[in-house]
């Protein structure tokens, strides 16, 4: 018996008998289909445990687990979320320039241009991949009366809410006596408004990403988001070159801007943009990887059916 193998045989007899029974031969077929990287060997120990903890619920939930498509798409809404960020703050540090800069300087304002488009893009192509996923979720969470799917998907409008009520505070209330505070109470003000930004993006991230883990959805779903997760990968790639091309048309053309202190945080633009960049670089890697290993799962790219263990 070669060590694949019997490593393989090892992993099956991890889960409890009665799981066995029902979806053993499946199981092993997948495990076949399957390269046992690292990652795959911690998700089968992971369902086993998971299998032993809530002997009721023997689904096949390791299923959705090793469904590597579904794990992608995960993966590339939450880079997305991350460049998202990264995005609005880089439009944020400059917002208060961008007419100057843009009626100037034509290569500058054609960076800009590049940058918006990519943006709309690839909220687009999230929206056609990322839709049809929450809805299959949540209409499965009904038919089985389930109330933690729907409660997590509940958390990005309520997240939402709350940041769009401190807005209007900050610009009813705060903003209109700015003269009459001192700059560290603006500062302050201005740090609790992007915080509660990053956390709500980060809850909102998080609640839906657990939501579709739990979720009992076809596997031909996220095959089908493949398609536009790789349209905003592609998005992100022109995005980072956008804003890396922006930069240097502007340490060419006006080499002063780079080093003012214009952020809220009295800190040089040049800075900040460096650290915008590393987060769009890393998210951009991170959804390309997904990808990658999303086109190789079994059924991934030609969309071979992958052994439907009961309810998956």
């Amino acid at each position: 018996m070669s060590l694949a193998l019997a490593t393989r045989s090892w992993l099956l007899r991890l889960y409890p008998t009665v799981w066995r029974e029902r979806y053993g031969e499946e199981f092993a077929v997948l495990l076949e289909e399957c390269s046992l990287t690292p990652f795959t060997v911690f998700d089968v120990v992971i369902g086993a445990l998971d299998a032993r903890i809530e002997p009721h619920d023997t689904t096949g939930r390791i299923l959705r687990m090793l469904q590597q498509t579904r794990r992608s798409a995960i993966t590339v809404f939450c880079a997305w979320i991350a460049f998202v960020l990264a995005g609005l703050a880089f439009n944020q540090m400059i917002e208060d320039d961008v007419r100057r800069l843009n009626g100037a300087h034509p290569d500058i304002a054609a960076a800009y241009y590049v940058l918006m488009g990519g943006a709309v893009v690839a909220l687009l192509a999230v929206l056609v991949g990322g839709l049809p996923v929450a809805y299959a979720a949540l209409r499965r969470a009904l038919t089985d009366r389930r109330r933690d799917i729907p409660l997590l998907l509940a958390v990005p409008p309520v997240a939402l809410a709350v940041w769009l009520v401190s807005t209007w505070f900050i610009a009813n209330v705060i903003a209109p006596s700015a003269k009459s505070v001192s700059d560290s109470t603006r500062g302050i003000a201005f740090v609790s408004w992007v915080g509660l930004f990053i956390l709500a993006a980060i809850a909102s991230t998080a609640a839906v990403s657990v939501a579709v883990a739990r979720a009992e959805v076809s596997p031909s779903v996220f095959r089908f988001a493949l398609g536009p997760a790789t349209v905003a990968t592609l998005a992100m790639v022109v995005m980072t070159g956008a804003v890396i091309a922006w930069g240097l048309i502007v340490h060419s053309e006006v080499p002063a801007y780079l080093s003012s202190n214009t952020t809220p945080f009295k800190t040089s633009v040049s800075a900040h943009l460096i650290g915008q960049i590393a987060v769009m670089l890393v998210g951009t890697l991170i959804a390309a990887s997904a990808l990658i290993r999303g086109y190789r799962a079994p059924g991934g790219a030609s969309g071979a059916a992958t052994p439907a263990m009961g309810v998956i």
